[in-house]
């Protein structure tokens, strides 16, 4: 899927977060955070924000990043063991039925907004999926940051900003320097990053 800096994209699904997940400062704290392997991001990644709340229709309760998969207990070992442990999404309906799994959506969505550091977001890291790894190794327990799945065929999202592997950030107007080393010159970038994310 070609992606333009600065435009909408077409609908896209899958793993929802929040702003403030991301962390300027350190992409690994930032893949502890999601619930990444480390080095996921070291080659980058693509940050999308959403410009409007989903709807309970549009998708489905994950719990949160320790929930790797959005599942109870660790992640497998193989992808047989990983498929048997309980969903988070399941749990909840089987618990409180259509309506009030839709009210716990509701409740939900009064924790997110559209901008500051709770809107909602999604990262497009350039090191995809690896098939050959194991749920354990490739999607460990994250740091507890909420976790939502969009259903297909999802949203579509604002391509803010682009985190390359060089430590810099695009945006469509401007390139961030957010961590060459230089504490007194990355600082003032990362507010001025951080500003813009909240409130573009």
């Amino acid at each position: 899927m070609s992606l333009m800096l600065g435009a909408m994209t077409p609908a896209i699904s899958g793993n929802i977060t929040q702003l403030k997940a991301i962390i300027l400062a350190d992409f690994r704290r930032t893949e502890t955070n999601i619930g990444y392997h480390a080095g996921r991001l070291t080659q980058g990644y693509k940050l999308l924000l959403l410009k409007r709340l989903p709807e309970p229709k549009d998708f489905e309760l994950h719990g949160n990043t320790m929930r790797s998969g959005g599942k109870f207990g660790l992640p497998g070992s193989t992808d047989a063991e990983d498929a048997g442990r309980g969903s988070v999404h399941d749990s909840i309906l089987g618990q409180r039925g259509q309506d009030g799994y839709r009210d716990f959506q509701e409740l939900a969505l009064d924790f997110t907004a559209v901008s500051g550091s709770d809107r909602l977001v999604k990262i497009l890291p350039t090191t995809r999926h690896d098939s050959a790894m194991s749920p354990s190794d490739q999607y460990p327990m994250g740091g507890g940051f909420l976790q939502w799945d969009l259903k297909k065929p999802g949203l579509p999202f604002l391509f803010a900003a682009e985190f390359m592997s060089n430590g810099n950030v695009r945006t469509k107007d401007h390139t961030y320097q957010i961590n060459s080393g230089n504490f007194l010159k990355d600082y003032p970038e990362r507010e001025k990053l951080q500003k813009f994310l909240r409130q573009v």
